[in-house]
């Protein structure tokens, strides 16, 4: 690898790492893609497209809740394929690969965390004087710097120099040692999808993950049927389950909240409230730290519209700003009806002044800040539930099975969708949020609208993510007992294929989810399951 391609990768990973303008970082630097353009960088995008695709498994219900990233699933994306491409180890070695630097860079997102501590005081000063210039510098340039020294820097040096290094070391490894890979390989898919199941598998909805496995493995059949027969088998749940007293379908609820009328005068025009949803989208995420989190995202998203409610009153407007540079942190597209509910309340605050509207009877900053802080836990619940635990893993699933041909299209495709479906939900929320205030918050926390999509959701990903797991956990009894002069009789065909076919895979999976459920962490289960294949596969007791 050329010190070039070392510096262009860790710019990816730098701006993997930023999420600005969510969610496109959040799409386009996944990865899938990013594995893909990391092939492209090395010439071999057939390869990084293989390679996204086969270690997705691992990362398919990761969430960063609260902020806190427990893995690192871009350097995992950059580092493998870097590795596969440019030092030739196999697949079942790049996942192992993968674990291993997914939990190491992690560790960088809480070192940026700390340091972004500087940019929300930096900008405490500039809200002092109202000075939105200083504020977007301290979001646009000085904490992209400050990543840059973080995140560039280490990425370069690891692939530059310790990439080729280890891929000497991993190639010239015995028969025994790679079978311990490979069994490591066919066990560590088996996290992600206990993931997704800890997540969106409530008791009730688990038999369905179950069943999409078993259809797998007795069809030979791959994620596309399993997803129509998935979504057949969610449209029966939801009409057999469905209350007599429910006579909305499955989206009518919140088509009702859409076209319900607003009561409340609004005063802003089109254009600030444009740039109002374009500041959240450039800025909420940008400057996160472990001391108020999006704090200043969220002061930034409000600037347009204090500036237009208060355009003679800088007095004002710094009040504003200073009220929104408390701790915020919510999800970003669900979340996106927050920043629309403040800015409607600012606006009737606005108008009130205007009006002359008495002290005791004006909306307060304390009831903003109490209404902005009682949604965010609500709103990132249900965010993070349907498109990170939801969504996401169940539109992954469906076109990782083509990464892993080397169809260059799959990730493509794959962002493309989940960007077009966060932003429209994103914009659909904040407008709603703003028309009809609180009102709107109050309507979906309390009617069934979004719990009856999840449900439906929840359905069609366990099953298609079941179908998928019979592909991609892999794990067998390998050792044979010696039978007569020269015969061997294997134990995985005696004993466990005759009770199901890939039994073995199912329980690796279930097994890690019982141990996560009892609080188990993520890094100390990936250990676990190494242990197992050093020990195991070590002996020839376990392989795939």
């Amino acid at each position: 690898m050329t010190l070039l391609q070392a510096i262009l990768l860790a710019m990816l990973y730098w701006l993997a790492a930023g999420e600005i303008f969510v969610p496109f970082t959040y799409c386009f630097c996944d990865l899938m893609l990013i594995s893909l353009l990391t092939g492209v960088i090395l010439g071999d995008p057939v390869k990084g497209c293989i390679v996204g695709g086969t270690i997705q498994p691992l990362y398919l219900a990761l969430t960063a809740v609260g902020g806190a990233m427990p893995v690192d699933k871009e350097a995992a994306g950059i580092v493998t394929t870097a590795m596969v491409i440019t030092a030739g180890i196999s697949l079942d070695q790049g996942l192992v690969i993968s674990s291993a630097a997914a939990l190491i860079m992690a560790q960088l997102h809480t070192v940026k965390r700390l340091a972004m501590v500087w940019t929300v005081h930096h900008a405490d000063k500039a809200v002092e004087t109202g000075n939105v210039k200083e504020l977007t510098r301290t979001s646009l340039i000085y904490g992209p710097l400050i990543r840059a020294v973080i995140f560039l820097v280490p990425m370069t040096i690891v692939l530059k120099y310790g990439v080729n290094s280890l891929g000497i070391l991993m190639n010239g490894l015995p028969d025994w040692a790679n079978n311990m890979f490979s069994l490591a390989g066919g066990l560590l898919p088996a996290l992600g999808f206990a993931m997704v199941i800890l997540v969106i598998g409530k008791g009730q909805l688990i038999p369905f993950f179950i069943a999409g496995f078993f259809f797998a493995q007795y069809s030979g059949l791959g994620a596309v049927p399993g997803c129509l027969l998935g979504i057949f088998i969610a449209w029966l749940y939801t009409i057999f389950t469905k209350k007599e007293t429910d006579n909305g379908s499955l989206f009518a609820d919140l088509l009702n909240l859409k076209n319900a009328e607003s009561k409340a005068t609004h005063i802003l025009s089109k254009k600030t409230l444009k740039r109002v949803w374009f500041n959240w989208r450039l800025h909420v995420c940008h400057v996160d730290n472990v001391e108020r989190l999006q704090a200043m995202g969220m002061c930034l998203t409000m600037a347009p519209a204090l500036e237009e409610l208060y355009p003679d009153d800088k007095e004002e407007q710094i009040k504003g700003l200073k009220r929104h540079m408390q701790f915020f942190i919510t999800e970003n597209m669900i979340g996106g009806i927050i920043p629309g509910i403040i800015t409607s309340l600012e606006e009737q605050r606005a108008i009130q002044k205007r009006e002359q509207v008495p002290d005791d009877q004006l909306i307060s900053e304390d009831l903003i800040n109490s209404v902005k802080n009682g949604m965010m836990g609500p709103f990132a619940g249900v965010g993070d539930t349907l498109n990170y635990a939801t969504l996401k893993p169940l539109i992954s699933t469906f076109f990782m099975g083509f990464a892993q041909q080397g169809m260059l299209w799959a990730p493509i495709v794959d962002d493309i969708l989940l960007y077009v479906i966060l932003v429209s939900e994103g914009k659909f929320m904040f407008n709603m949020g703003y028309k009809l205030g609180t009102d709107s918050a109050m309507n979906i926390l309390q009617n069934n609208a979004v719990q009856k999509i999840v449900t439906f959701f929840s359905i069609v990903g366990l099953f298609v993510m079941g179908t998928m797991a019979a592909q991609n956990v892999n794990v067998a009894v390998i050792y044979e007992i010696p039978y007569g002069a020269k015969d061997m009789i294997s134990i995985q065909e005696l004993l466990f294929n005759p009770i199901a076919p890939g039994i073995l895979s199912l329980l690796a999976v279930f097994g890690v989810y019982a141990y996560l459920k009892k609080g188990g962490t993520v890094l100390k289960v990936t250990l676990v399951l190494l242990v197992i294949a050093i020990a195991l596969g070590g002996l020839g007791i376990l392989g795939v």
